[in-house]
């Protein structure tokens, strides 16, 4: 077996995605870049808690099989398609999070509204446009609406964060659904209480 360090820190954070509720049941999916070539993704249709090294799988950026005996995540293309184009990208993490679901199921992007936005993901969350779960559409939607940011929303689905490391996608989907969450009580206290500016 390869990679076996890199294969840990992938389940690592897959049982910290599920433990903080930013997947449920056997939703979302993570994946790691291991070298220019190669890169291990979670299996289609496990759940984060039950995942051990033997079920990861790793594939080509063609996205052939290379080692593993479970199907790759349903959304491989989604993660094939970001590291092509985006050499700086180690990491993807896909989350299904409560309140960032809700501005992708709305297709509401989440503008500026705290300062540390900008500084960690580059500024607006944007939203692609639909295109059906598991789908190449979805994955070029994706790479459409990324540009450099770290974070996007998948219209009617999801979020995805990226990053240099597993640990950086994870700390940015911490901080889309932190800031989805504070959008949507400041959406709610304008309407019961209009600010003046």
């Amino acid at each position: 077996m390869q990679w076996k360090k890199e294969r840990k820190e992938v389940i690592r954070f897959a049982k910290r995605t599920y433990r903080k509720q930013l997947v449920t049941g056997l939703s979302g999916n993570l994946s790691m870049r291991v070298d220019e070539e190669f890169i291990i993704i979670t299996p289609r249709a496990k759940c984060y808690e039950k995942l051990s090294l033997e079920d990861l799988v790793v594939l080509d950026l063609n996205g052939h099989i290379i080692e593993g005996q479970k199907e790759p995540s349903s959304e491989k293309n989604l993660h094939l398609e970001i590291y092509r184009v985006r050499k700086d990208v180690k990491a993807i993490i896909h989350t299904h999070s409560s309140y960032a679901s809700v501005f992708a199921a709305l297709q509401i992007p989440i503008p500026v509204i705290l300062d540390e936005q900008t500084e960690i993901l580059g500024g607006t969350i944007a939203v692609t446009n639909y295109a059906p779960s598991g789908s190449l559409e979805l994955a070029k939607e994706a790479v459409k609406t990324i540009n450099k940011s770290k974070a996007i929303l998948l219209a009617k689905h999801g979020a995805v964060a990226v990053g240099s490391s597993l640990v950086e996608a994870f700390h940015v989907c911490e901080l889309v659904e932190k800031l989805s969450k504070i959008y949507l009580f400041m959406k709610l206290v304008q309407e019961k209480i209009p600010f003046s500016r």
